[in-house]
């Protein structure tokens, strides 16, 4: 039983994953890019890296199938690595949002029909 509750309150997987996503990004736009020299990233740029981020949590709700409390440890370790790495908060929020919005979007397209 112990383990059984172990396991049900266990969210590394959730963090590592905000970790890499993070990583990613980081590797891609530095923050001092963002912001000190936001004006010459393009938006499609951004649009894409966060899109090819938004990858990885798609992978990782096909697997594991994540309830509402999984999603929301998952965005909501995501937008505190991108704190600590030092990101505009106006760029955390949309990256957040947007994880938030494709995560929903999956699970709706999951949905049974009535």
């Amino acid at each position: 039983m112990a383990n059984f509750i172990t396991r049900l309150f266990n969210y590394d997987a959730e963090k590592a994953l905000a970790k890499e996503m993070s990583q990613q990004i980081t590797q891609n736009i530095s923050s001092k890019l963002m912001t000190e020299r936001r004006t010459v990233l393009s938006a499609k740029k951004i649009t894409r890296l966060l899109e090819q981020c938004y990858e990885s949590a798609k992978v990782y709700q096909a697997t594991y199938k994540p309830g509402t409390m999984r999603r929301a440890i998952l965005a909501n370790n995501f937008k505190w690595e991108l704190k600590s790495n030092g990101y505009p908060d106006d760029f955390i929020d949309v990256a957040t949002e947007g994880l938030i919005f494709e995560l929903e979007k999956q699970t709706k397209s999951k949905a049974p029909k009535h």
